[in-house]
């Protein structure tokens, strides 16, 4: 998976588990629509810090099980050497 479609999958995700299907009333002053702004930013944010860290635990399984095989097939390669040099 590359980075672009992990990109799009999570924007996916976030846009689907939005909890406001309202739209905000719109404010008057600038200070508000700020603090709206942000506040959608740091929900959003914690939604996609939530899934990297999903995926970045999926990888950590799938780089073990990986340096599991490889040194399983290390050793299996050393065993074929030493029964073939024993001959």
């Amino acid at each position: 998976m590359n980075w672009m479609q992990l990109a799009i999958e999570l924007t996916r995700e976030v846009m689907n588990s939005r909890t406001e299907a309202a739209k905000p009333t719109e404010p008057t002053d600038l200070g508000m629509a700020l603090s709206q702004q942000f506040g959608l930013i740091d929900r959003q944010m914690d939604a996609i810090v939530q899934n990297l860290k999903a995926h970045n635990a999926k990888l950590e399984r799938s780089i073990r099980r990986q340096r599991i095989w490889n040194y399983t097939l290390a050793v299996a390669v050393v065993a074929v050497a030493v029964i073939a040099f024993l001959r």
